[in-house]
């Protein structure tokens, strides 16, 4: 996972990332690039524990939104993989979701390459509470929901 954020805001982050462990109660080896903002915390769990995978996304969604509210970015090095979907609900607006999903539908018009991954369906970012549903009904209907 990775994310960037502007240079000057990297020791409040790293503050911010220390609170979310305690929260989490889950340790975090920091790896960054201080020259750049490039963010990659290593979130540590147990996958043989019920539930720590679920809270280890959760904890590293939060940091995503945190590095956009610094003004940064969800990505970084790395694309949008399925861990980022609901990071990108917080970091783009319900406009630019469609635009991407237009542009997805000129070169996969039959939505056979990668369905559900590297951008969020729009009910996701509802579902989330990041986009608004007016009188029961989402935006874009014209755009196939799986």
């Amino acid at each position: 996972m990775d994310g960037t954020i502007p240079r000057r805001h990297l020791a409040d982050m790293l503050e911010k990332i220390t609170t979310l462990s305690q929260k989490y109660q889950l340790r975090v080896a920091n790896v960054f690039h201080a020259g750049d903002g490039n963010l990659h915390p290593l979130i540590l769990y147990d996958a043989n524990i019920k539930g720590e995978l679920e809270k280890v996304e959760k904890f590293g969604t939060e940091i995503l939104k945190l590095s956009v509210d610094m003004g940064g970015s969800i990505t970084g090095e790395h694309g949008v993989g399925v861990e980022k979907l609901d990071a990108m609900c917080h970091q783009f607006s319900p406009k630019e979701l469609a635009v991407f999903h237009q542009i997805k539908a000129v070169f996969d018009p039959k939505s056979l390459l990668n369905p559900g991954k590297a951008i969020p369906e729009l009910h996701r970012c509802a579902e989330l509470g990041a986009m608004h549903v007016h009188h029961g009904k989402l935006p874009h209907p014209e755009l196939e929901r799986f």
